[in-house]
């Protein structure tokens, strides 16, 4: 059997204390260990486990405070990988510097939102709205000029649906918007406000005015629809009410599409 002096030795080796490891408590934020057990909890745990007082040794103490110490630890460990784990996977989720979901989140959405379609029968639609002439303003004021109107406008979008929305950033100054067991009204209503918002808002960047035109368009997610074919519906509409002439009319549901073909 190991000598306790062995395993304690073991427990401090194995301890983590790299700088900025939030497992070492140490570093600014930093989650702290949790603290030994006192003598008293070490006895109760001890009665629970059955140990005779008589059998229960300075030597005995001490392992059995050494060893739920380390269970402690490990539930710290596990907690922090869980906790780290889960900020991760919100990290790749997020738009790099836009409070919204980025475009390989946002498709996701638009798969699961497919599949609760399938699974109700209530419709569900996907917004495009998009502020044109960015290429434009990146030409004369620079990136920096269009990442600031797209922070602007990604509040304005945000303000106008509820919380539990899905919204992503799908392209420049353009964002994605997922409806479910909504109709048709409801979808047009909303990209509309959106867009209205967008171009009532006077955006300013370093002393200089922008004028924001906005454009949007809806698609119906239909069982069985692909994202891609969703997107391509919804970027038809768009065109189609800006007044492109190539976009054709508004393209019926994607759902549909997928079945005639």
């Amino acid at each position: 059997m190991a000598e306790i002096r062995e395993v304690q030795a073991y427990g401090r080796a194995a301890g983590y204390t790299s700088p900025g490891d939030p497992r070492s408590g140490g570093g600014d934020g930093a989650q702290p260990k949790p603290k030994s057990r006192e003598s008293r909890q070490i006895r109760d745990t001890a009665r629970v486990l059955g140990i005779p007082a008589a059998e229960f040794t300075p030597r005995v103490q001490d392992a059995v405070a050494l060893i739920l110490n380390e269970m402690d630890l490990v539930r710290f460990e596990l907690e922090v990988c869980h906790n780290h784990e889960k900020h991760i996977l919100d990290l790749a989720d997020r738009h790099a510097y836009l409070p919204t979901l980025n475009r390989r989140a946002f498709e996701r959405e638009l798969s699961r939102a497919t599949v609760q379609v399938e699974r109700s029968g209530e419709a569900g639609w996907l917004i495009t709205v998009v502020a044109a002439g960015m290429e434009l303003v990146r030409r004369a004021s620079g990136l920096k000029a269009v990442e600031f109107i797209e922070a602007k406008l990604a509040e304005l979008a945000i303000a106008a649906i509820p919380a539990t929305t899905p919204i992503g950033a799908i392209g420049i100054a353009e964002f994605g918007v997922l409806l479910v067991e909504a109709d048709r009204a409801l979808a047009e209503e909303t990209a509309a406000k959106i867009a209205a918002r967008f171009e009532a808002v006077a955006i300013e960047f370093e002393g200089q005015p922008f004028t924001i035109i906005a454009h949007w368009g809806v698609a119906e997610i239909g069982p069985a629809a692909l994202p891609d074919a969703v997107r391509h519906a919804a970027d038809a509409d768009q065109r189609a009410r800006a007044g492109d002439p190539n976009a054709g009319s508004p393209a019926p549901a994607a759902g549909e599409a997928a079945k005639s073909a």
